[in-house]
């Protein structure tokens, strides 16, 4: 009897916004968060999962939900966001 394969699942690429997330987070990079009632205050990523971003703001921890969140800015660029693929 012929054994069939169940198709692999292609590996899931990292998307744009969790790179860029874990960039300012592994450099502790300073970034200034602007909410979308019009805040905006200068943070340190700690910490973020799917649905929201815990950042340090003075010393004290926030829990921000990412759909409150308009854009996030770092004061240097960031080299490259995803692993480019060569193709042979």
């Amino acid at each position: 009897m012929a054994q069939v394969s169940e198709p692999r699942a292609a590996p899931a690429q990292a998307n744009i916004q969790d790179v860029f997330l874990n960039h300012a987070r592994r450099d502790r990079l300073p970034v200034s968060l602007h909410l979308i009632d019009g805040r905006q205050f200068d943070a340190r990523i700690k910490n973020f999962d799917r649905f929201a971003v815990i950042v340090e703001v003075d010393g004290t921890d926030h829990l921000v939900f990412k759909h409150a969140i308009a854009t996030i800015s770092t004061q240097r660029s960031i080299a490259n966001y995803l692993p480019s693929h060569h193709h042979p």
